[in-house]
């Protein structure tokens, strides 16, 4: 019993990584798509969230179940609360990457005015994706000291933020402007990844180490 237990646990863990994977190419794809005006690769990522909707839910479920039925103590059910926080941050972190190419359909963000600005967006997006993608490291490895270091490497993709706010109060033009208030969301959006990768960083840090501040 304790070992099929365990065969589901190790299991969930490894959906962790693969979901993680998908949102991190998700980030990527919808910034690309956004940055390059391409419709179509918008579309491939709208429709991947449905992808990254269903592993969620499969996860979450598993997790209640085992939660249920088995009545885990100690690591596994540190791993098992930490899986259900990061799956949520992954799901939102989809999410927000759905938004960006939905904008990405609605608007064409390829005038010559904006290309300054887009080349920060794709820094942004390019950091986004890369911090996600070293959050899902550290949670492969359950690794403390990765884990540690992913609240410093947001600060990178804050002040990217800020630069691209910057940038965009500095436009002119009231076509400009509209540009400038939906990009301002897509930086918004990314930033916002960030941040669920940080937390994700911190459930690994909750479960190497059975302290509950690391849950937020």
């Amino acid at each position: 019993m304790r070992e099929s237990f365990h065969r589901e646990l190790e299991s969930l863990d490894h959906e962790i990584v693969r979901m993680g994977a998908l949102v991190e190419q998700s980030t990527q794809m919808a910034t690309t798509a956004l940055i390059e005006c391409d419709k179509e690769l918008a579309q491939k990522v709208r429709d991947g969230d449905d992808e990254i909707d269903a592993v969620f839910l499969d996860i979450e479920k598993r997790s209640l179940t085992l939660l249920a039925q088995q009545a885990p103590v100690a690591g596994d059910l540190r791993l098992i609360v930490a899986i259900l926080r990061v799956v949520n941050d992954l799901e939102r972190s989809g999410d927000l990457a759905y938004n960006i190419a939905k904008l990405a359909q609605l608007e064409d963000f390829c005038q010559p005015e904006l290309k300054a600005v887009r080349s920060l967006v794709a820094e942004l997006g390019h950091a986004a994706a890369k911090l996600m993608g070293a959050a899902i490291d550290a949670w492969a490895a359950k690794d403390d000291q990765m884990a540690a270091g992913i609240a410093l490497q947001d600060d990178v993709l804050d002040n990217l933020h800020a630069k691209l706010i910057e940038r965009l109060v500095d436009l002119r033009g009231e076509e400009s402007l509209a540009s400038a208030i939906r990009l301002a969301m897509v930086g918004r959006y990314l930033e916002r990844i960030g941040d669920h990768a940080v937390n994700l960083s911190e459930r690994v840090r909750y479960f190497v180490t059975g302290d509950e501040e690391h849950l937020g």
